[in-house]
This record gives C-alpha cells, sequence and structure tokens, in this order.
C-alpha cells in the first residue's frame, strides 16, 4: 500500500513472462505441426517405404508367443485379404528371398492391382527362440492401412525429440527470460520506492538490455523535469506568499484607522485569516526547501522558551494559559528556525481547536524530543490517518483553517531525520510529539 492506501496491485494483464512463455509454447506446438506434416507428406510420396515399414511393423508383433498374436491376425487397418504365416525356409529356395549366394533375406513386394495395390513380403523374426520367416499378404487403396507406420514415425521423429526440446525451452524461459528480465523488476521496485519527500532519488541504469536502459533513462529525464517544475511551483509559491505580506500588512494598518464598526471587525478578521495562511504558505514552501546540517546542536528548551515568550500574550488574550516545562537534557541536532516554527504550529493549532479556557503544556524532553499538549476534545479515530494530510480538514477543523499547520510540522519534522506522532491521551485532550535526531 502506497501513503494514500491505494494498493500497489497492477493491472489484471498477463505479465511479460507469461506472453514469452505463451509464444515459445505455441512455437513449439506449430514446430511440431510442420513436423508432423512433413513426415506425412514425405511417406505419401514414398509408398514403396511405406510398404517396408508396415510389414516390419507387423512382423514385430510375433516376436513373442506361441502363436501370432490377435494384433498379427487382424492385420493393418483397412487391409483387404490379409494374410499371415509362418513358411518353411526350403520352400523358399530360389525365390525373391535369396541373393546369388543361397542366402535368406527379407523381401517387400508392391503391385498394382484394379481397384489399389497389393503388398507381399516376407520378414525374419525370433520365435519361441529360433528363427523364423514370416510371410505376410494384404490389398489395399489410399493412405489409410499406411496409418500405424505413420503414427510410430510421428512418435519416433517427432513427440519424443520435442520432449527434451520442450524442457530446454523451459530452462530457458525460466532462467534466460527471468534474467533479462531482472532490470525491470528492479525499476519497478525503485519506482514503488520513490518518495515525494526525497524528490533527488533517480532510477539506477541498468547497462543492458539497451532497451530497458533506455526506459529507465526516460523514467530519470521525466523525474528531473518533474523535480524542476515542482522547484518553479514552490519558488512561485514563496515568492507569491512572500509578495502579498506587505499589502495585508498595509490594508491591516488601514483597517486599524477605521471607526469601530463590525463591518470593520468582519474585514480585519479575514485580513488576519489572509494573513496567517500566506504566512503557512511561506513556511510551507521554506519547509520543502528546508536542509538540516548535520552537525548543527540547538537546545529544545531554550527554543521552547522563546517561543512561549513570544506567544504568551496571545494566548492571555483569550484567558487561556501556556506552561512550559523541560525535562532532562535536550539538546539535538537541528535548524533552530524550523524548530520555532514546529512550536508555534503546534501552539497555533491548540488554539484553534481546544475549547474553552482550557489550557496548553509545551514540554521539551525528555530526551531529543518536545510536544504539545491541549485539553480539548481529542482526535476522532477516522481523522487519525488524515491529520497531517496538507489542505486537509476535518471536524476538528474549523472553517477558517488551512489545513497547511500539521502538514507544515511534519514536513520540518521529516527534514530533521524525526518523525512527529498524535495520541489522545488519559485525561481528553490531543498530545502532538515530536523527535529529534540526538547530539553525539
Amino acid at each position: 500500500m502506497d501513503k494514500a492506501g491505494n494498493s500497489r496491485k497492477g493491472p489484471g494483464g498477463p505479465t511479460l513472462f507469461r506472453q514469452i512463455a505463451t509464444r515459445l509454447a505455441a512455437f513449439t506446438l506449430l514446430f511440431a505441426l510442420l513436423d508432423v506434416a512433413i513426415v506425412v507428406i514425405t511417406y505419401s510420396s514414398q509408398p514403396e517405404s511405406l510398404a517396408q515399414e508396415l510389414l516390419t511393423l507387423e512382423a514385430s508383433k510375433a516376436q513373442s508367443g506361441a502363436t501370432p498374436s490377435p494384433d498379427l491376425l487382424a492385420g493393418p487397418p483397412a487391409a483387404e485379404h490379409w494374410s499371415v504365416r509362418f513358411i518353411d525356409p526350403q520352400a523358399l529356395r530360389g525365390s525373391a528371398s535369396t541373393v546369388a549366394s543361397g542366402t535368406l533375406m527379407d523381401w517387400t513386394r508392391r503391385e498394382r492391382i484394379p481397384g489399389g495395390f497389393r503388398i507381399s513380403g516376407v520378414r525374419s523374426v525370433v520365435h519361441e527362440g529360433r528363427q523364423r520367416w514370416l510371410f505376410m499378404q494384404f490389398e489395399g487403396d489410399g493412405i489409410r492401412p499406411y496409418v500405424p507406420v505413420i503414427v510410430n514415425e510421428i512418435v519416433q521423429h517427432v513427440v519424443l525429440p520435442l520432449i527434451p526440446l520442450s524442457l530446454l525451452l523451459l530452462i530457458f524461459n525460466i532462467v534466460a527470460v527471468r534474467r533479462v528480465l531482472q532490470p525491470l523488476r528492479r525499476a519497478e521496485t525503485e519506482v514503488d520506492a520513490l518518495d515525494p519527500e526525497n524528490i533527488l532519488l533517480r532510477l539506477s541504469e541498468a547497462p543492458e538490455p539497451r532497451e530497458v536502459n533506455t526506459l529507465v533513462r526516460a523514467v530519470n529525464r521525466a523525474l528531473t523535469r518533474l523535480d524542476e517544475s515542482m522547484a518553479i511551483l514552490r519558488s512561485f509559491t514563496a515568492n507569491a506568499a512572500h509578495e502579498l505580506r506587505t499589502p495585508l500588512s498595509i490594508m491591516q494598518l488601514s483597517l486599524d484607522r477605521l471607526p469601530p464598526s463590525k463591518l470593520r471587525d468582519d474585514l480585519q478578521a479575514d485580513t488576519q485569516h489572509m494573513t496567517r495562511l500566506v504566512g503557512q504558505m511561506l513556511d510551507l514552501a521554506q519547509a520543502d526547501a528546508l536542509a538540516v546540517e548535520p552537525n548543527v546542536p540547538v537546545d529544545l528548551a531554550d527554543i521552547g522558551r522563546e517561543v512561549v515568550a513570544a506567544m504568551a500574550p496571545k494566548v492571555f488574550d483569550v484567558n487561556r494559559d501556556l506552561r512550559f516545562d523541560a525535562i532532562g537534557d535536550t539538546r539535538v541536532l537541528g535548524h533552530a528556525e524550523a524548530i520555532y516554527r514546529i512550536y508555534r504550529n503546534l501552539i497555533d493549532n491548540a488554539l484553534a481547536h481546544a475549547p474553552g479556557e482550557t489550557p496548553i503544556d509545551v514540554t521539551a524532553g525528555p530526551g531529543p524530543q518536545l510536544s504539545v499538549r491541549d485539553y480539548g476534545h481529542g482526535i476522532a479515530e477516522d481523522d487519525l490517518p488524515h491529520i497531517f494530510e496538507r489542505f486537509w480538514r476535518g471536524d476538528r477543523r474549523k472553517a477558517e483553517g488551512a489545513g497547511l499547520g500539521l502538514g507544515i510540522v511534519q514536513r520540518l519534522a521529516q527534514a530533521h531525520g524525526g518523525a512527529i506522532t498524535v495520541e489522545n491521551p488519559p485525561g481528553g485532550g490531543a498530545l502532538f510529539r515530536v523527535s529529534f535526531v540526538p547530539t553525539t
């Protein structure tokens, strides 16, 4: 889940790995079909070879058993007038089964007959432990009788070779393709790790493959352009807020010279609200650009006393009590002006949201932390996940608020390498605690 609570799950489409695997499987299947077609066409154009292979295949069924097997007696599919029998070798002397020296041999003869062809032949087989001669003959038409031969060739020369080939393709798919896609997975992880608070982060550029390197470099260029655009926007916000301060101050002085009236009071309230909003916009722009020196120590207690002294008149005017306490060693590494803003924004937040004449407690310590507590109604559980979002307003925020104060505090705390937390302590109210990096 990202900071906005959105799931990082991608679209439900197939992954690149799955697409490559599917294409490899389709290529293997296409290669197998092509191989089958070549086998069928080749043997169909060589009827003599088909006849020899068919008789050899049928003769292999007589290699064992006291009598020919039922498959042998049934013959090839669609064979007509199939006959098979063992014959006496002496009867073959001087026939086509002998050569000039009189040695017996296998033979096959294919003859054209009306309506088809006749296949005859003799095969030497080992039957009941001795060599015997098997005579076979049948008639047929077309390619159907040769189906067993073609199927056997497909199994021997297509199916069996493709099994190890498919395994090799699968291994290649897993090892090689995953290795090629590894830079993409790393880039995805780095993109997920990009933090809006650290806009200087960039994706690492893998030297290969070139397509991934080109994509990553394009993303880095886009991040650089986005960084430049954000810098321009922050500069514009800061400049606009700074330029608005003077006319607002002049407007406030002019309103003070007007005769007392309800209209003047309303205009003064609106001007004060605009002044506060402009001040927060300037604080926000400066907070985003803040660079904290890692070796500058400051004392939280000293800054806290300064802020309390400066804001006490404002708090006393509304019959509120502002109490300060320092506990232990409160030295940290930080930016004094930024910490001053943290105190000020938290106290302003307590003044705006805690009702009546309840006090506000400001504490430095114990250790590298500060806290501000009010005694109001606390924060609703549904509001806690959103309390530090910029420009967010819940039931706790009044209409004149801009929703920037706590967001500024969080950004300043993060710039110090620290964090801000909020809780509803026993006794009511809200307790904001900001932690810092201690001095060594």
